[in-house]
């Protein structure tokens, strides 16, 4: 192994201070000998020179002074540990030696310590190791069971490493179910038009037989199916949410007695038949829904027959509910019944087991504020791994998502953040974060992605695998190159 530096100083049980002979960046590993366990993981964690020049002397170097700086590469790293007999990782139960050499780790203790695994039946291949050629593969089941946060800032990568992600789970055969504000996904049918290269082995495919494309205004998004909810299985409570009428000791009892009137004359009733037995109807109350129930009507969501829930989640595939175009309120309002439908459902096991991903996930579950959609999405954080129904959130601002929710996500694919707020915010969700680690999220390149979870015990990092499919999210041009 290849020598890069000695310890030296005070030596913790999970930390030790080297002085440094070889390049070497931080993030790297390290291997050090154990004199009980043998050969152990750590990693460099942070790298700083130190020299005898001072402020003064600074200002007076000329060039030919270059030689004269006498200056030390000083590293601190991270102890990870070592497998034992039983398979299990481990801390040394002494500290290193100081004195003692730090080699650079060669990729057998690295995958062995890692836990990193090649070809799995439940693995999911998001990259490679940074500067290694060991895949990283995420565990499926840990993903559904216990839901997934991708951050990162705005042109971060953030749709292009869940695109990856989403390839990964229609190979397997996971029901997906994928809220897309922008109209993003729709490209995971077309295979890539270029090529990943041969080193992380990845071929162009499309997934067009496993994608279904609906949307509640097909005038915006023509490839999608129409998506609708319908009047006759919608409770009045429920349509209070639609109408965003929070009071309900004030508008249910007056609601319950329009509908019940239209009922009784018209039993295939629509939202407009509603509305004409509000106008007609006196008071404030009346006149209040009246005006709600016009809301209702013009967004065309409730109709006498809704989109059938065995269209929308299909065992295996991938349902894209593209809301390109629509209106916030009208966004909040989907999601709020769909995530509802899907909950209840699940609960019942009247649909598979299935993985709910929300795009711009801080507008549907915001930290301050309400959106209609907030409750039915902390239920599902809080309780839907018990049911099978996994939970994704994708934000560019995790400091404006709900903490509640983000706090429930034990794996995280985290690209680069620079925001403070943000980076707070991240460092609070996630045990086992180092400073080190936190500051280097704010440099990472594009393409380059920290992962905790997801079936591994130490964060990594990991370089992002080309997609096998096209992209639907790069930025648009607006001035020719």
């Amino acid at each position: 192994m290849e020598e890069v530096g000695r310890i030296f100083g005070d030596v913790g049980l999970g930390q030790f201070s080297l002085s440094l002979t070889r390049p070497i960046e931080r993030g790297d590993y390290l291997a050090v000998e154990d004199e009980l366990h043998g050969r152990v993981l750590c990693q460099l964690d942070d790298l700083k020179r130190k020299s005898d020049l001072d402020l003064e002397h600074a200002g007076q170097l000329t060039p030919a002074d270059d030689g004269v700086v006498h200056e030390n590469l000083l590293g601190e790293a991270r102890i990870i540990g070592y497998r034992d007999e039983q398979g299990l990782v481990k801390l040394p139960t002494m500290p290193f030696r100081p004195g003692a050499r730090a080699y650079r780790a060669e990729e057998p203790l690295i995958a062995e310590v890692l836990g990193l695994k090649h070809h799995t039946n439940t693995g999911a291949y998001v990259g490679l190791l940074r500067n290694h050629n060991l895949r990283v593969e995420l565990d499926i089941n840990q993903l559904v069971q216990r839901h997934v946060s991708v951050l990162a800032k705005t042109g971060g990568g953030k749709s292009y490493l869940l695109g990856v992600l989403i390839e990964e789970l229609l190979r397997h055969k996971v029901t997906c179910v994928i809220i897309d504000p922008h109209g993003e996904y729709g490209s995971l049918r077309n295979p890539s038009e270029k090529s990943g290269g041969p080193r992380f082995g990845v071929q162009a495919q499309g997934f067009a037989r496993q994608i279904h494309e609906y949307s509640p205004d097909v005038s915006l998004n023509p490839g999608a199916k129409p998506l609708t909810f319908s009047l006759r299985h919608t409770d009045p409570r429920d349509l209070l949410v639609f109408m965003g009428l929070t009071n309900v000791k004030t508008f249910l009892g007056p609601l319950k007695e329009i509908i019940e009137r239209v009922g009784a004359t018209t039993p295939d009733f629509t939202v407009h038949d509603l509305v004409r037995a509000a106008e007609a109807t006196e008071g404030a109350a009346a006149e209040t829904l009246h005006e709600r129930l016009e809301y209702v009507e013009q967004t065309k969501l409730l109709g006498p027959v809704g989109t059938s829930l065995n269209d929308l989640v299909q065992k295996g595939d991938a349902t894209l509910v593209n809301l390109r175009g629509v209106a916030p309120d009208v966004q909040e309002l989907v999601v709020a019944r769909l995530a509802t439908t899907l909950f209840d459902n699940r609960k019942k096991e009247k649909i598979p087991p299935l993985f709910l991903v929300i795009e711009e996930a801080h507008n549907f579950a915001p930290q301050q504020g309400a959106a209609t959609c907030s409750r039915i999405l902390k239920n599902i954080a809080s309780e839907g791994r018990k049911f099978g129904l996994g939970l994704c959130v994708v934000t560019q601002r995790a400091a404006r998502i709900d903490k509640s929710v983000l706090s429930q996500c034990n794996t995280q694919l985290i690209l680069q953040v620079t925001n403070p707020l943000d980076l707070r915010a991240i460092a609070q969700s996630i045990e086992g974060l180092t400073a080190g680690m936190t500051e280097m999220i704010q440099s990472l390149p594009v393409g380059t992605a920290l992962i905790t979870g997801g079936g591994y015990h130490t964060p990594l990092f990991c370089e992002v695998r080309p997609r096998a499919t096209r992209h639907g999210g790069e930025s648009v041009q607006i001035v020719a190159a």
